[in-house]
């Protein structure tokens, strides 16, 4: 574990060359200026975001601390401990009222949560008095790749060496095709869900330059939307060459949009305000083009 401030300088250096995202930057910035003793860290995020990471970089701040994750460990001792360092997860259902007594010594107290704790405390999921105390930490949000998706290439290269030191293995690259299909991919496990590809293709890829095929199987086709519409546009554009104004953009564009309003539909329940979400489009819009296609 890095334990000096020189350390996490290499690191912080190191990471602002993986991050591309201003969100991730962001992130990193906080954690460089904010100070870490005494203080109380939220970081929350969807399942898979790099949480768990983000507090190995808070913890390389720290030196001499005793880390104990609540639900407390077996064997820990709670009060009889010097320079504390209190990692919670799942706070709906954590008993955290010890923390609340102002006698309570700690050195740092994070929070590791999928959901933010306004939503928590709106869903009646958290009383009043978690909510407030939460209410006094530094709050970390982590973007789903999906929505960062300049972070994914570096950031896979930054795992594939990983990969390459801890199997003691030569490195391994990505081809172009493979960059272009896992910036595609909507990772919806996130962070861990590219390490977890990545490791597969690696241990099972017999050579140095890592394929889509490598990393999604043999129907990659599925996570590339580019190689999908490449393949059945190409099976019937010597027809629509044949006809003159065959009005080829809008056709296609139509066809899909639809096929895909659809689909999303069916995963929301029909929920518009949902599939406008998912969708990335104002929901009037939607709603308008779901009637114009007769969806509705």
């Amino acid at each position: 574990m890095i334990s000096n401030v020189t350390d996490f300088d290499i690191t912080l250096n190191f990471l602002l060359n993986v991050y591309k995202s201003p969100s991730m930057r962001e992130v990193l910035e906080k954690i460089k200026n904010v100070s870490i003793d005494n203080s109380m860290f939220y970081i929350y995020g969807e399942n898979g975001t790099e949480k768990n990471y983000i507090l190995k970089i808070i913890l390389s701040r720290l030196s001499g601390y005793n880390l104990i994750r609540v639900p407390i460990e077996t064997g820990k001792k709670l009060f009889k401990k010097d320079n504390i360092v209190y990692v919670i997860n799942d706070i709906e259902k954590s008993d955290i009222s010890f923390l609340f007594k102002d006698e309570q010594p700690y050195k740092c107290i994070i929070f590791l949560e999928d959901l933010d704790y306004d939503v928590l405390f709106n869903h009646g999921k958290i009383d009043p008095e978690k909510y407030n105390f939460l209410k006094r930490t530094h709050k970390i949000y982590l973007p789903p790749l999906n929505e960062r998706k300049q972070d994914i290439v570096p950031i896979a290269n930054m795992l594939l060496q990983e990969i390459s030191s801890f199997l003691s293995l030569p490195l391994k690259e990505l081809s172009k095709e493979a960059k272009e299909a896992i910036i595609e991919h909507s990772w919806p496990n996130n962070f861990y869900q590219l390490k977890q590809c990545l490791t597969k293709a690696y241990i099972n890829s017999r050579h140095k330059k890592l394929s889509a095929k490598d990393i999604f199987g043999e129907f990659n086709d599925k996570f590339s939307i580019k190689n999908f519409l490449e393949s059945k546009i190409g099976n019937f554009l010597g027809d629509f060459c044949k006809i003159e104004n065959s009005n080829l953009y809008d056709t296609v564009v139509q066809e899909v949009e639809k096929a895909l309003f659809s689909l999303v539909l069916a995963e929301t329940g029909n929920n518009q305000l949902k599939a406008a979400k998912i969708l990335g489009i104002n929901r009037n819009t939607l709603s308008k083009k779901l009637k114009n296609y007769n969806l509705i």
